[in-house]
């Protein structure tokens, strides 16, 4: 998949009223470009790969700030962690 643009990435947030950010652009990018239904562990490990030192609770705050404004969907498959 070709990777997405960052103003594009930045646009869709500001239309959903959310300041843009280095790391809720890299969660974005990882969660739309990685294959499937990444988890919080695949996205993680993208945006460290992309920014350097980012914490897992920042990785979380930033897919649930994009869950809640609808640019992302979570789903619980029974058993296994959420997948966005």
């Amino acid at each position: 998949m070709q990777s997405l643009d960052a103003k594009e990435i930045a646009d869709k947030l500001r239309e959903r009223g959310l300041r843009v950010t280095a790391p809720r652009l890299a969660v974005y990018r990882a969660a739309r470009e990685l294959p499937g239904h990444p988890d919080v562990e695949a996205i993680a490990a993208r945006v460290r790969a992309d920014l350097g030192s980012v914490s897992t609770q920042t990785v979380y705050d930033c897919l649930r700030a994009l869950t809640a404004v609808g640019l992302l969907g979570r789903i619980e498959p029974a058993g296994s962690p959420a997948r966005y």
